[in-house]
């Protein structure tokens, strides 16, 4: 609405609010079309914004074929690669070397001698018991009260009741499970089941009751004492497996008895001590023992050869990568000359080159150019340079469906893609080199569109044959004060993209004339609105006046037709 009064007219009977709706229509279409064109300039203003950043990609690119680095890629190949592999570092000289494996590093590994029936099988069963407690004197100190009586147990079924007729001494004691009935008759050395015994530790005595088969082991020569003394307690010695690694100190992990196969593994790997072995169960199948526990080296080399110091239980063990005294190290013959290294990753060998060991044989590694990353930029360098150039093209040109010319058409960057042609046909020629000297000796081909398509076959075969031509044409010659292509391509975008170039401006100027545009449009709409506020006032009067001019009319109307009516009425009676 138009001024404060809604009911402008109703006086008067005129339109008055719709003409002055009609007449702010008219002057505030001068409002909208310089709406409109802050709403084209903001929309210019983003494509600057878009153009640039496709610039930026395209000079990332340039400025990448012109770092050396670039052009330092290598690759290396190995002519048997079963034999080893080999990966070459930037900058690496290009040569070719032959070697011969004759032995790859290995790691170290024992295997249990004996077998188990499954990994929960008792790796320690005891075949002594050992008292807790200890006397002062064997020979006088009381071991057994009269009327105690000692029970143990031999294998399976064997069972030794000793009962002290009288107080024992350790010694006596002793000498009574010896002697025992029960335990004549045994499978021994001595003809008995056990053997009992006495030894001294930390300067007290102590008794121990053994199995009387010299180095038996298993069920069948388990030995449990299943009713002890009042002044003596029994339990099983404690098993050790101690190892060590290359020249590390010794490992050792106490192992009770009765620990399955699968716990042992458990206590070695997890052990806070652990020096660099792994351990784990296999089963190979064989027989009615097919488990085995084996141990290996985390790392390869005689630097990380085990050695067993002392066997766990039942576990006797066998030395198997390594045994004999093979050598665990890698051998690599070069020129004559042998090398050992403990690892089959070897970088000290060619210089630049990380060699890697697969088998035994012979190979001959070849370091070259790698032209991946030099033909990977020249492609993205043509592919930001047609995607800038396709955009500003589609957005300066003339639109057949809306029938109009794009957001750029009267800009500076309308004329952007012919100063990007100018630039990537640029040529440079460092001394001898003929062969590769602008972009159309890469295999690219400019299209009467602007836009360049590459014969990929030509640019990989030159790239692949004239490397250095190649190399020289992008980062010229110092020496010879010759610009690069690159950095003319380069120093051509830096130009536009910087904040004093042509892109920043457009911008700076189109941000100008949206401020400007804007600052005149809230004036006029000032301007406009004071005017119609006088105006809705005028017609407010106007309508006032034509009110009271309506109710005078009205008033002598109706004076008027009084008198002729009463004139009327008096010519009658005559």
């Amino acid at each position: 609405m138009v001024g404060s009064i809604s009911v402008l007219g109703l006086g008067s009977g005129l339109e008055l609010q719709s003409m002055l709706e009609q007449l702010r229509a008219v002057d505030q279409t001068v409002i909208d079309n310089k709406k409109t064109k802050v709403a084209d300039t903001r929309v210019q203003l983003d494509e600057f914004t878009v153009v640039k950043n496709k610039l930026l990609t395209m000079k990332s690119k340039a400025l990448n074929l012109s770092l050396s680095s670039t052009f330092l890629s290598r690759t290396a190949s190995s002519s048997l690669e079963s034999v080893l592999t080999a990966k070459a570092g930037d900058g690496t000289i290009v040569q070719s070397t032959s070697l011969k494996v004759t032995s790859v590093a290995a790691n170290s590994s024992f295997e249990s001698s004996a077998g188990f029936a499954t990994d929960d099988t008792s790796i320690y069963v005891p075949t002594a018991q050992e008292s807790t407690t200890g006397v002062t004197d064997p020979a006088v100190d009381v071991a057994a009260v009269n009327g105690e009586t000692m029970t143990i147990k031999y294998g399976a079924g064997k069972t030794i009741a000793v009962t002290a007729a009288s107080d024992l001494t350790m010694n006596q004691l002793v000498d009574e499970i010896n002697n025992h009935a029960d335990n004549q008759g045994g499978p021994g050395a001595n003809g008995r089941y056990v053997t009992a015994e006495t030894y001294a530790s930390g300067g007290k005595s102590y008794i121990r009751i053994k199995s009387d088969t010299s180095n038996g082991t298993g069920e069948t020569n388990r030995v449990a004492v299943t009713e002890t003394l009042s002044s003596l307690n029994f339990a099983p010695p404690s098993s050790m497996l101690s190892y060590k690694v290359g020249v590390a100190d010794a490992v050792s992990i106490s192992v009770a008895a009765d620990t399955t196969l699968s716990e042992l593994v458990d206590l070695i790997n997890n052990d806070s001590d652990n020096a660099g072995v792994t351990a784990s169960v296999i089963n190979k199948g064989d027989g009615a023992t097919p488990y085995r526990l084996v141990l290996r080296s985390d790392a390869t080399g005689e630097d990380n050869r085990i050695t067993i110091l002392a066997n766990p239980g039942d576990v006797p063990f066998t030395e198997k990568q390594g045994a004999s005294g093979v050598s665990l190290n890698a051998k690599i013959e070069i020129d004559g000359i042998t090398y050992e290294r403990k690892s089959n990753t070897v970088t000290d060998l060619m210089q630049g080159v990380t060699l890697t060991l697969l088998g035994t044989g012979s190979s001959t590694v070849a370091v070259a150019d790698d032209p991946t990353t030099t033909i990977d930029l020249i492609k993205g360098l043509v592919e930001a340079y047609n995607d800038a150039v396709h955009e500003v093209k589609t957005k300066s040109g003339y639109d057949e469906a809306t029938k109009k010319f794009g957001v750029l058409s009267r800009t500076t960057l309308n004329d952007l893609p012919f100063t990007l042609e100018s630039a990537m046909t640029s040529v440079v020629q460092t001394g001898s080199n003929k062969s590769v000297t602008s972009l159309f000796d890469l295999g690219l081909v400019f299209n009467r569109d602007g836009s360049i398509t590459i014969d990929e076959t030509v640019l990989n075969q030159t790239v692949k044959d004239h490397g250095s031509e190649v190399k020289s044409f992008f980062l010229g010659d110092a020496t010879q004060e010759i610009t690069g292509f690159a950095d003319l391509v380069n120093d051509q975008l830096r130009e536009l993209t910087s904040v004093t170039g042509q892109i920043d401006a457009e911008k700076s100027s189109a941000e100008t004339r949206i401020k400007d545009m804007e600052a005149q449009i809230n004036l006029e709409t000032e301007r406009l609105d004071k005017k119609y506020a006088t105006m809705a006032k005028q017609f407010s009067e106007l309508d006032r006046y034509m009110k009271q001019m309506t109710s005078i009319s009205s008033y002598l109307t109706g004076q008027f037709k009084s008198l002729t009516d009463t004139g009327s009425s008096s010519g009658g009676s005559l």
